[in-house]
């Protein structure tokens, strides 16, 4: 394929040049060797589905938890709040996402300061990534990462977060794009149909004969040319068409529920839809029978959790200190369904003593008391442990049984009185 010429020099590039080529063009999103072209999100549906998924993921805090309760975490607030210099922990978790999406992974570096301590994450571009685990390497995993100079520098895979939302073999992930291939080349050339079609006013062809005459090429291109420039497009649309007697025009008829079809088609939008696992009512495709909160506990499982679990779990992987410290996302905003419910949940929570008052504050908007009291936990006095119930009943039947037995004696007593 060719791509440059300069002067009378002409050479021919490889598959694997041009790859490379475009790979360094601005905008461009993917690896050295596979790549999902920053085009794909040309398309209004692709975009929708990576805009939809990237946002959710990015609105969602990581929290640290050790044995379930929630802790204070440097790497969780650089995820959350300030990863680097130069963007938010909400934009470092869309373009995670997004990139994972559109080619099947995505890399972050970690950047360790003394004592091994994690100070701050950059996102790398695909393009920047080359994985390698060959003779060369003596067949361990390493990334060699190269900058826009073309210094390659390796690092360690410890030293690098590796997204793979779907993955053949573990070490290289697989864009969903791959498996659209066809659906969105129909939908593309059934949108450019449509858009020829109105370009042209709703005309469809026609044929133009010239009576009596024989035409060369070059005069069938010419007169082809000033007849589309002066009655195609919309700016010439229902204005008067002039022709002598020597020509003679006649119109193409297209069957216009061809047309119905195609406009109202959501078959490609759907499929799209199919592979990232989204709801039908998400795209906008029918109404939910459900309610919001079983709605949004039903993209919660079913979709979004699948893309948190592969972020949270290669954080577990690279950066968890112990097996009883876990990251994970925090999606309460999923089910929460109002604030009136929100308010009610919450202060049952506290009552059953299962959250402390300064979390319950937390939850609702409120400053924390940040003392004794607001980090205890409240139960009402009513309720007890199942063996105290039966110790209890125990000591009762024992104690009315003495009471009987002196009432029985003293009643033989005054008898024998």
């Amino acid at each position: 394929m060719r791509i440059f010429s300069t002067g009378s020099e002409k050479r021919e590039f490889t598959q694997e040049e041009a790859d490379l080529l475009i790979s360094m063009l601005p905008g461009f999103g993917g690896t050295s060797t596979t790549f999902a072209s920053a085009k794909s999100i040309e398309n209004s549906d692709v975009f929708t589905v990576i805009n939809l998924l990237a946002s959710d993921v990015a609105s969602l805090d990581i929290d640290m938890t050790k044995n379930e309760i929630v802790q204070s975490n440097e790497v969780a607030n650089l995820f959350n709040i300030n990863p680097n210099g130069l963007y938010s922990g909400g934009t470092l978790k869309f373009i995670i996402t997004a990139n994972a999406l559109l080619n099947g992974e995505s890399f972050c570096e970690i950047i360790r300061g003394k004592n091994n301590k994690v100070i701050a994450l950059y996102h790398l571009r695909n393009s920047q990534v080359v994985i390698k685990q060959d003779a060369e390497t003596n067949y361990k995993l390493v990334y060699d990462v190269s900058d826009d100079k073309g210094k390659i520098r390796r690092i360690k895979p410890a030293d690098i977060l590796h997204f793979k939302f779907f993955t053949l073999d573990g070490i290289r992930g697989v864009s969903p794009l791959k498996s659209l291939k066809d659906d969105l080349s129909m939908q593309k050339d059934s949108k450019r149909f449509l858009a020829n079609f109105f370009k042209n006013d709703t005309q469809t062809g026609g044929i133009l004969k010239m009576k009596h005459g024989r035409l060369s090429k070059e005069a069938r291109d010419k007169i082809k040319k000033e007849w589309q420039e002066s009655n195609a497009g919309v700016d010439n649309a229902h204005k008067v068409l002039v022709i002598d007697e020597t020509f003679e025009y006649e119109p193409i008829e297209v069957d216009t529920e061809v047309l119905k079809l195609i406009n109202a088609s959501t078959f490609s939008t759907e499929t799209i839809g199919k592979v990232y696992r989204i709801p039908r009512h998400k795209l906008g495709l029918e109404t939910s029978n459900m309610s919001l909160a079983q709605a949004n506990l039903d993209y919660l499982t079913s979709t979004l959790n699948s893309y948190l679990k592969v972020i949270t779990n290669e954080l577990n992987y690279k950066l968890s200190t112990d097996y009883k410290s876990k990251f994970q996302f925090d999606t309460s905003p999923f089910k929460t369904i109002d604030v009136e419910t929100h308010t009610k949940l919450t202060l049952e929570k506290v009552d059953k003593g299962i959250i402390s008052l300064d979390e319950a504050r937390k939850r609702l908007g409120e400053e924390p008391r940040n003392d004794e009291l607001g980090n205890k936990h409240f139960i009402s006095l009513n309720y007890t442990t199942l063996d105290q119930i039966e110790e209890y009943q125990m000591l009762k039947a024992k104690g009315g049984g003495k009471s009987g037995q002196n009432g029985q004696n003293g009643t033989k007593g005054t008898d024998d009185e």
